[in-house]
C-alpha cells in the first residue's frame, strides 16, 4: 500500500499540468469544479493553475521518487526476513515442546513398566537372592517394551500364562520378570560332580617274562624288584593283583 501511495505522489510530482481549473456556481448557488468551461447560464470563475514543472524539478523528483521506493522495498524486505525469523523461532520451538513430552511421557511410561515388574516378581517367595537380581533386570522393562513393540496386553497374557504354570518360585520369579521385558541373565549350568567310585580291582591275567598285563589291557614290566605300569605308575604285585600309587 505504501508503494502504491509513493508512486502516486510521484505521478502527480512529475506531471506538468498546465490546464485552467473552472470555479461553476449554478443557479442554486453550488459550486463545483471543473477541467471544462461552465455551462451557459452559469456563473463561472477561472482558477489559474500552478506554475509549470521544469526538467530539472521533473528529474530531481523522480529521483526522490525512485529512492522512496527503493525505501519501501528495502522496509518490505525487512518485514519480510523478520517475518521469516519469527516463524522459523516458532517451528523450533514447537519441535522442541514435542520433544520434551515425548521425552516426559516415555520416561513415564518406563517407569510405569518398571513398577509392574517389580511388583509381579515381589509377589512371589523366591529367595532374597533372586528376588534382588530380578528386581535389578526390571530396570530394563520400559526399555525393552519400548524398543520391542511389546504391549500391555501381551505382557498381561504373559503373566497369566506364568501364573498358571507349576513352575517354582523361583522359576516363576525368573519368568515373570522375563514377561515384562527385564534384562534376565540365564543361570549358570554347572556340570554334574560325578563322584569317585572305588577303583577297580587290576587283576593279572598273563605274564611273558618281566611284564604281566591286567585286565583292563594295562602293562606292568618288573626290573629289580619294581614294578612299573606302562602310565609311569608305581605299583606293587599282591597276589594275582596290581595296586598302583
Amino acid at each position: 500500500m505504501l508503494k502504491y501511495l509513493l508512486l502516486s505522489v510521484v505521478a502527480i510530482a512529475v506531471t506538468q499540468v498546465d490546464a485552467d481549473v473552472f470555479k461553476c456556481i449554478g443557479a442554486d448557488g453550488k459550486i463545483q469544479f471543473s477541467d471544462t468551461a461552465c455551462k451557459a447560464g452559469n456563473r463561472s470563475e477561472v482558477i489559474p493553475d500552478r506554475a509549470p514543472v521544469t526538467q530539472q524539478q521533473q528529474y530531481e523528483a523522480q529521483q526522490r521518487g525512485q529512492q522512496m521506493q527503493n525505501d519501501a522495498a528495502a522496509l518490505d524486505g525487512e518485514k519480510a526476513t523478520a517475518q521469516a525469523s519469527q516463524q522459523a523461532k516458532q517451528q523450533r520451538q514447537e519441535v522442541e515442546t514435542e520433544r520434551k513430552l515425548a521425552v516426559s511421557k516415555a520416561a513415564s511410561n518406563d517407569a510405569d513398566a518398571v513398577a509392574a515388574c517389580v511388583q509381579d516378581v515381589e509377589r512371589h517367595g523366591a529367595s532374597p537372592n533372586v528376588k534382588a537380581e530380578m528386581l535389578a533386570a526390571c530396570r530394563t522393562a520400559g526399555l525393552v517394551q519400548r524398543s520391542t513393540g511389546i504391549s500391555g496386553e501381551a505382557v498381561s497374557n504373559c503373566v497369566k500364562s506364568v501364573e498358571r504354570t507349576g513352575a517354582s518360585e523361583k522359576e516363576k520369579a525368573r519368568q515373570l520378570a522375563s514377561c515384562h521385558g527385564a534384562d534376565v541373565q540365564p543361570e549358570p549350568i554347572h556340570p554334574p560332580i560325578k563322584k569317585a567310585g572305588p577303583t577297580p580291582l587290576l587283576v593279572i591275567k598273563n605274564c611273558a617274562g618281566s611284564t604281566c598285563t591286567d585286565q583292563m589291557g594295562n602293562h606292568y614290566t618288573t626290573t629289580q624288584g619294581k614294578t612299573v605300569r606302562s602310565d609311569g605308575k608305581r605299583c606293587n604285585q599282591q597276589g594275582n593283583a596290581f595296586y598302583c600309587d
